[in-house]
C-alpha cells in the first residue's frame, strides 16, 4: 500500500473526531470555545453563575412591585491545562511500514491519550459536588460500588431535594458499578433501549439521568482524622453572605478536637451537627444534614489538587475551607434578606462547638461516583498559538468547544518526522450544589 502523506487539516479533522469519540465526561459538561485567553488576562475568563429569585409569598396576592436586586456571581475559570500527545516516524519507518493502516491506529491510540487527560481534569470538578447520598461509614471503596440500579436510583431524589432542573441530566460511575448495573439488566427493556445502549458499551438511561462508566472516576483517601471528635470553634464566620462569596462558593472555618498532627485532605467530605440542607426553592429544612466538601486549609488555598494535604497545628486545631458556604434564608447582608434567602445553603448556621463528623474511616479511600446537572461545570478551551515554522492547521469541535492544533516538522539531523496535536483548556465547577456525589449501601 503506498504512502500517502494527508494535509495537515485532515490530521487536525481527524484528531479532534477521534478525541471526542473516545470522551466520556467531555460530552457531559457545558463546552465553551474562547479567544478571550491572551497572556494579557492571564489565561483566566469569566463565566457567569444564573441568578436566584427568593419566593415572596407576603406578595403573592398583592399587585404591588416586589422587586428584588439581581445578584450574579462570577466564577473564574483558569485555562492551563495542556493536553499533547507527540509522535516521531523516521525516513525509514515511512517508507517501510507506517502505511494508512498504522497511521490509523496510532491516531486512535494517541485520541484516546488526549481524551483521558481532558475527563481526568473534568472529573476533578466532579469531585466538587457536596451533597452525597450512600455510606457514612465507609471503610474500603470496595463497600462503596453500586450494586443495583435501586442503589444508583437514590442520587434522583436527592438532585430533586436540591432544586436541581430535571433535564440534562448525567452520571459516571465506575466500570465495577456498570458491570452490576448492566447486568441486572441484561434482558430487560425501558422503552426499548437497554439492547441499543448494552450494544454500544453504555448503561442505559435511569431516572431520568444518562449514565457513562470510566475508568476516570478520582480516588480521595481521607486523612488520620478521628471521624467523629472534631468541633467547629466560633471564629466569627459561621455563616456568610451570597454577596460575599457569589465568587468562589467557598468559605473557611476552623476546627479544633483532633490529635497534634491530623491530618486531612482535599476532597474529603463532612457534616456539622444542627446543619441541615434546604430547599431553596420551597424554603424549607430538608431534614438531613448538608455536607461539605474540604477544598483546600492552612496553607493550601480553596481549588487545592484532590489529595493535597492539611496537617493539624500542635493544639489539635486547623483551617478548613468548605464548600459550599454556610448562607441561612432570611438573614440580612446589608441590603436586604433576597439575595441569601433566594442561595441559602442552610437551615442554620453552627453553634459554638458543634460536632464535625467525616465521611468514611481514616485512611479509607472512595472512588467518587456522581450526578450532575450538565450546566453545572464550564469547560473552556482556547486556540493555541500558530507556530512559526513547520506546517500545522486547528479543529475546533462546536458542542464540546474543544480546539485541536496539529503541527508537524521534520529534523533534518536525523530525518524524524514529528507529528503533535495539542490542546489547551480549563474547567470549573460552577455551583456545588448542582450535582450529587452516590455510593453504595
Amino acid at each position: 500500500m503506498a504512502n500517502v502523506f494527508l494535509n495537515a487539516q485532515e490530521y487536525a479533522n481527524t484528531m479532534l473526531l477521534l478525541a471526542k469519540n473516545q470522551l466520556v465526561t467531555g460530552k457531559l459538561v457545558n463546552g465553551k470555545f474562547t479567544n478571550q485567553v491572551t497572556d494579557q488576562n492571564g489565561l483566566t475568563v469569566s463565566v457567569k453563575r444564573p441568578p436566584r429569585f427568593a419566593r415572596n409569598d407576603a406578595s403573592a396576592m398583592s399587585a404591588a412591585l416586589a422587586k428584588q436586586d439581581i445578584v450574579t456571581g462570577s466564577v473564574p475559570v483558569t485555562v492551563n491545562q495542556y493536553a499533547k500527545v507527540h509522535i516521531g516516524v523516521g525516513d525509514i519507518e515511512y517508507v517501510q511500514s507506517f502505511n494508512a493502516l498504522m497511521r490509523n491506529e496510532t491516531m486512535k491510540s494517541a485520541a484516546s491519550t488526549l481524551a483521558h487527560q481532558i475527563d481526568a481534569h473534568l472529573q476533578a470538578q466532579v469531585a466538587r459536588f457536596s451533597p452525597y447520598v450512600g455510606s457514612a461509614t465507609l471503610a474500603t471503596d470496595a463497600n462503596n460500588v453500586l450494586a443495583s440500579p435501586a442503589d444508583f436510583n437514590r442520587v434522583h431524589t436527592r438532585l430533586m431535594d436540591y432544586g436541581v432542573p430535571n433535564s440534562d441530566l448525567c452520571a459516571t460511575v465506575t466500570f465495577a458499578d456498570g458491570e452490576r448495573i448492566r447486568g441486572s439488566l441484561i434482558g430487560g427493556d425501558i422503552q426499548g433501549v437497554n439492547r441499543t445502549a448494552l450494544e454500544r458499551v453504555r448503561i442505559p438511561m435511569l431516572s431520568e439521568i444518562d449514565l457513562y462508566a470510566t475508568q476516570q472516576c478520582p480516588a480521595v483517601t481521607n486523612g488520620t482524622r478521628v471521624a467523629a471528635a472534631t468541633t467547629l470553634i466560633n471564629n466569627g464566620t459561621l455563616s456568610v453572605n451570597y454577596r460575599d462569596v457569589k465568587d468562589t462558593m467557598v468559605q473557611t472555618i476552623t476546627v479544633d478536637g483532633q490529635a497534634p498532627g491530623a491530618t486531612w485532605r482535599v476532597g474529603e467530605k463532612l457534616t456539622i451537627a444542627g446543619v441541615n440542607a434546604y430547599d431553596w426553592r420551597n424554603q424549607v429544612n430538608l431534614g438531613y444534614p448538608q455536607v461539605f466538601t474540604i477544598v483546600g486549609g492552612n496553607a493550601s488555598p480553596a481549588g487545592s489538587p484532590l489529595g493535597t494535604t492539611i496537617t493539624a497545628g500542635a493544639g489539635g486545631a486547623a483551617t478548613l475551607i468548605i464548600s459550599p458556604p454556610i448562607i441561612v434564608p432570611n438573614t440580612n447582608d446589608g441590603v436586604d434578606t433576597s439575595a441569601n434567602t433566594a442561595f441559602a445553603t442552610c437551615s442554620a448556621a453552627p453553634v459554638n462547638d458543634a460536632i464535625v463528623t467525616h465521611l468514611g474511616a481514616p485512611g479509607a479511600t472512595r472512588r467518587i461516583r456522581a450526578a450532575w446537572n450538565k450546566s453545572a461545570i464550564t469547560l473552556v478551551s482556547a486556540k493555541l498559538h500558530t507556530p512559526f515554522s513547520g506546517e500545522s492547521s486547528f479543529a475546533t469541535d462546536p458542542e464540546t468547544g474543544i480546539t485541536i492544533r496539529y503541527w508537524r516538522g521534520s529534523d533534518i539531523s536525523t530525518g524524524e518526522h514529528i507529528h503533535r496535536w495539542d490542546c489547551i483548556y480549563g474547567a470549573t465547577n460552577l455551583d456545588p450544589l448542582m450535582g450529587c456525589e452516590i455510593s453504595g449501601a
